[in-house]
């Protein structure tokens, strides 16, 4: 056995003096793949706290409230399709005053929470001010909330009032009664209170954005979405946004164009051009 093992290393040392070496076992290269953050739910976003004061840079006053993100289980947003588009945009996120400012936008950019490159890019900022309104109880009823520590009941008389602050997502909206918040189903109120009769909440979404000349500016959601060269962000799942790939724009701008016709009664098909 000796005598073996010392043939194998005289033959080594033979190849090293021929310029030859061993190769030693290489241990391949495994590259690390770090899955992404997952995505924060809307309550998270909202109860965050974030750097920036939203209610002082806004200026929205009593009757309105103000926090981070925007509302949905999938959170709206809006796309360039075209070149040369050039909106109009705010020094002060309010919807009370006028817009003061021209942003010319890039062509295929997404504007959407879950676009976590151009949010990262361009440091956008997103808020969302939701004009407050009084939700009167029917009758008593005990309802349950979202704490720290689990689901706890809120115990509620006739004629208590909650005021409604802002939706949340998946049916989830924050209230507030007795100067304290609470994240509740908003299905819970609907057959103990008068919500049903209420209009939709009016909800100013901002974002703050970075213009193709080096600007910047906040663009309200609602001003955007019907300009030319603009479109609502398509749906590709959940937490999954990206800029538009230039050969998906036929495609988008279709797509946009069904939505918008089946909210107005029209079939979505209807909008959509044939297929060969």
């Amino acid at each position: 056995m000796w005598m073996r093992r010392g043939w194998i290393l005289a033959a080594a040392g033979l190849l090293a003096a021929c310029g030859e070496r061993v190769e030693e076992p290489v241990e391949p290269d495994v590259t690390v793949v770090e899955a992404p953050d997952p995505i924060e739910t809307p309550a998270e976003i909202a109860k965050s706290d974030g750097e920036t004061d939203y209610q002082a840079v806004s200026g929205y006053g009593e009757g309105w409230y103000v926090s981070p993100g925007w509302p949905g289980e999938y959170p709206a947003g809006f796309a360039v399709l075209d070149p040369g588009v050039v909106v109009n945009g705010w020094s002060q996120p309010n919807s009370g005053v006028p817009a003061d400012l021209e942003c010319p936008l890039p062509q295929y950019a997404n504007y959407q929470l879950w676009n976590r490159d151009r949010v990262e890019k361009d440091d956008l900022d997103f808020f969302v001010a939701t004009k407050t309104f009084p939700v009167t109880l029917s009758q008593d009823a005990s309802i349950e909330y979202v704490s720290d520590t689990g689901i706890k009941t809120l115990d509620l008389k006739t004629g208590d009032q909650l005021t409604y602050l802002r939706y949340l997502g998946e049916g989830f909206t924050i209230v507030s009664f007795g100067g304290e918040e609470y994240d509740i189903n908003e299905a819970e109120l609907r057959e103990i209170s008068d919500i049903s009769s209420l209009p939709a909440p009016t909800e100013d979404q901002w974002v703050n954005v970075e213009c193709e000349d080096g600007s910047r500016a906040w663009l309200l959601y609602s001003t955007m979405v019907d300009l030319p060269g603009v479109v609502a962000s398509p749906i590709m799942g959940y937490g999954e946004a990206s800029d538009i790939a230039p050969d998906d724009v036929a495609e988008v701008r279709a797509g946009a164009a069904a939505m918008a016709n089946a909210y107005e009664g029209i079939e979505p098909e209807a909008a959509l051009p044939d297929q060969e």
